[in-house]
């Protein structure tokens, strides 16, 4: 039997058993970190950069839209920042310290939390430590207000001690707030990268640009930042669009028409203004009541746009057409008879009637005065009712049954009616001839309008003209022009002529006024729902001016319009009037032009008068040959067709200034020692001595 081991021995046995098995595991350990380091590295670290880095996507910078003039931003895109805090980051004195100045800050910046609301946001967030950033405010801010917040505690220590956080983000802004939505468009509401409609749908692929890719590591607190400066693949920006639209006209047309659909509480309005030659739109709006018909609950905004997609029956304006196609295949004259219109006329049992009995009428007569009986006449004789696709041809010839190709998307199909259609009948011709059983949309009259004053051109309506890269042009756009007109010229100044006439003489003899001579049709059609509506209207009113050398076409429509004048005359008619005035006094190239008056009437209309040298210095900046060959003080004077040069007396009494500016009559004035009294504004008319050593002037 074994001697029984002292308990030092078992001791010192326990121990080395022990630090032997340490010894082997720490081996065990240090062999693995040796196989790991040496062997497995690139395959634990091919994990690690799965989890911590990862490949993202780099957004592409969308490109700007600008008006006309390449220079006035309508749509852009700016950087606007979340506002937020890692509630974790402050130490608990200064936490304890700052939490109410901070919270009384951000209630009194943002103004939609109490500051004892913001302070059990953040405090209850830091004290269960389940959000590390929480989100501060209602809504994103601009780098100003931005620049403000970082000077609040928690932000202005930084990110990592205070917490305050700033994640930036791209919006798209319009810098004339709501000019033209429904055509400039806006982004899509969830991703904010691509267009929803208008000419930021319609052209996304311009100005969307390439996003990138470039690989991004995980930080503390869920934070993403860019590995290196190198992305694996480099955003391409956007390019830039230029529209046709011209900002002033775009606020005068918007204007013109607010006010109007504001004052008849209408249910909206639409207004174009066109370029004739070029097909260029130069100003597009449409306006929508909503909030209800209560004046006190109504508002306007454009939300939708009527000018490309509102298509219903056009009323009176389609006479137009009509008369077109009477003029074209009849050859009438304007001054030929076109019947009797007793105030209402029997069509297979169904009435047609007008606003009131005309009478025996001549051709002109019968546009001027928008006579449905007349237009039914002339129809019957020259077209008949029988043959529907003979005055259908004329139609089709001026392209009112075919969309015009709008470069915005959407654009609504029109609907002329044939022999055809499922719906034709007995009584379509008579109606379409006066403006009802079709679908038109107020960009496709306009068209239309916009030929006749082009003496029968067709023009494709434009409203992007360029796509650029910075300054450099990587596209333009041009109007298609149909190079066969729709009628002769001979119709075309016809037509120009019953349109002057409906302004002096027929229905909008309430707008032959200002300065600017127009021309166009008013054109009004009962709504139709299950039925004609009473008292519900579409009103318009499509022309150009001025009227005598057309450049703008232009459609005004307003639709549903309430109170007493309910029609076309009274509601669409003036919004014209007033849109073509102001463009006309904006637009110094429509005036005509004057006789410039020479070098030498205006010398002498002025009567100038001032010292020599200075009118030497002033000629030869101007390159003018005749200037003052003496020394002093000179005066102007017409000596036939010349300008010959007076030196003006320097004597010891008064001295003459007449003519002279103020400064100069002072100068001269004051060095004789007079004291100088003066009324007036303007160069010096009269002078006289009324106290001793004090002079008078009269500035005219």
């Amino acid at each position: 039997m074994a001697p029984k081991r002292s308990i030092r021995d078992e001791i010192q046995w326990r121990a080395k058993v022990t630090f032997g098995i340490v010894f082997l595991i720490g081996s065990l350990v240090a062999a693995q970190i040796f196989v790991i380091q040496v062997f497995q590295k690139k395959k634990w670290m091919a994990k690690v950069e799965k989890v911590q880095r990862k490949p993202m996507k780099i957004r592409a910078q969308r490109g700007n839209i600008f008006a006309a003039d390449g220079r006035s931003l309508l749509a852009t895109s700016v950087p606007r920042y979340r506002v937020g805090i890692d509630v974790t980051r402050a130490k608990p004195a200064y936490f304890k310290a700052k939490i109410d100045s901070l919270s009384n800050l951000m209630s009194s910046f943002f103004q939609d939390r109490s500051a004892e609301e913001y302070k059990e946001l953040i405090t209850s967030a830091r004290r269960e430590k389940k959000l590390i950033f929480v989100a501060l405010g209602n809504r994103l801010v601009d780098y100003q207000e931005r620049q403000k917040i970082k000077r609040f505690p928690f932000f202005r220590e930084g990110a990592m001690k205070g917490g305050g956080k700033f994640e930036q983000l791209e919006r798209r802004v319009m810098p004339f707030d709501d000019m033209a939505l429904r055509s400039i468009g806006k982004l899509d509401r969830d991703t904010q990268t691509k267009g929803d409609f208008g000419i930021e749908f319609s052209f996304n692929n311009y100005l969307a640009g390439r996003d990138g890719v470039g690989f991004f590591q995980r930080l503390a607190g869920g934070v993403w930042k860019p590995v290196n400066d190198s992305p694996e693949v480099r955003p391409e920006a956007g390019l830039d669009v230029v529209t046709t639209i011209d900002v002033n006209f775009q606020d005068i047309v918007e204007s013109a028409l607010r006010n109007q659909v504001i004052n008849t509480n209408a249910k909206y309005g639409s207004a174009i203004v066109m370029e004739i030659a070029t097909g260029e739109i130069k100003a597009i709006t449409n306006l929508s009541r909503r909030g209800g018909a209560d004046s006190t609950k109504k508002f306007y905004l454009e939300d939708f746009n009527y000018a490309v997609r509102g298509g219903t029956d056009p009323g009176s304006t389609f006479k137009l057409a009509t008369m077109v196609a009477l003029l074209e295949k009849a050859k009438i004259d304007l001054d030929d008879n076109a019947g009797f219109c007793g105030g209402s006329i029997m069509h297979n049992k169904t009435e047609m009637t007008c606003s009131e009995e005309h009478g025996n009428q001549t051709v002109r007569q019968v546009f001027e005065h928008s006579c449905n009986i007349g237009i039914y006449n002339l129809v019957k004789n020259h077209f008949g009712f029988n043959n529907a696709d003979n005055f259908v041809s004329y139609l089709t010839r001026f392209k009112l049954d075919q969309p015009v190709g709008f470069q915005l998307k959407g654009e609504t199909e029109p609907i002329i009616k044939n022999r055809k259609s499922s719906t034709f009948s007995n009584t379509t011709i008579p109606w379409m001839s006066i403006g009802y059983e079709t679908r038109l949309t107020p960009l496709q009259m306009l068209t239309f309008y916009n030929a006749i004053a082009n003496n029968g051109h067709w023009v494709q309506p434009l409203i992007v003209k360029e796509v650029r890269e910075a300054d450099r042009i990587i596209e333009k756009f041009e109007a298609n022009q149909d190079p066969t007109p729709i009628c002769s010229e001979r119709t075309a100044k016809l037509a120009q002529e019953m349109m002057k006439g409906v302004v002096a003489n027929g229905t909008a003899q309430n707008i032959n006024t200002g300065f600017c001579k127009v021309a166009g049709k008013t054109g009004t059609s009962r709504k139709r729902e299950n039925g004609y509506v009473k008292n519900q209207y579409y009103t318009a009113f499509i022309g150009f001016f001025p009227a005598d050398n057309p450049k703008y076409s232009c459609a005004v429509i307003i639709d549903e319009p309430q109170g007493v004048n309910l029609y076309a005359r009274d509601v669409a008619a003036p919004v014209f009037r007033t849109i073509a005035d102001k463009i006309f006094a904006y637009d110094v190239a429509l005036h005509p032009a004057k006789n410039k008056p020479s070098n030498i009437q205006k010398i002498e209309t002025q009567e100038q008068a001032g010292y020599a040298e200075d009118f030497r210095t002033v000629g030869e900046e101007l390159g003018l040959q005749n200037t003052p060959s003496t020394a002093g003080w000179v005066k102007a004077s017409r000596n036939g067709n010349a300008v010959s040069w007076k030196r003006v007396e320097d004597t010891k009494d008064l001295p003459n200034v007449g003519g002279m500016t103020l400064r100069d009559a002072m100068h001269i004035l004051e060095n004789k020692g007079f004291r100088v009294r003066y009324s007036g504004l303007g160069k010096v008319a009269e002078f006289a001595i009324v106290q001793p050593k004090v002079v008078a002037l009269v500035l005219k």
